[in-house]
């Protein structure tokens, strides 16, 4: 079927305007899993420095406690166990391939 020009001038206009929206959509999923990334390497550093300052409060108390006679009954082993923590299947998220 040929197309007059009015015709071949709407699906070029078409063809440009859905290759400018997937272009934007591409720069926001860019975007946004950037932010998520950087999100996740704050969160981890913040657990990290808890976990640190867990591990001495936790000698601070054995201390304390070997002082006074007392047992040492703090449990300070890891929040999140190797293995154990929820994984994104549990969450109900998906892997985005990008």
């Amino acid at each position: 079927m040929e197309l007059n020009k009015d015709q071949a001038v709407f699906y070029n206009q078409a063809r440009e305007r859905c290759r400018q929206d997937v272009g934007e959509m591409n720069n926001t999923i860019r975007a946004e899993w950037q932010h998520l990334n950087d999100e996740i390497k704050r969160v981890q550093e913040l657990i990290q420095t808890l976990e640190t300052r867990k591990q001495t409060l936790g000698q601070m108390y054995a201390s304390a406690s070997e002082m006074i006679g007392a047992e040492n009954d703090l449990d300070i082993s890891p929040a999140i166990q190797e293995g154990l923590e929820e994984s994104s299947e549990d969450l109900g998220v998906g892997e985005i391939d990008l």
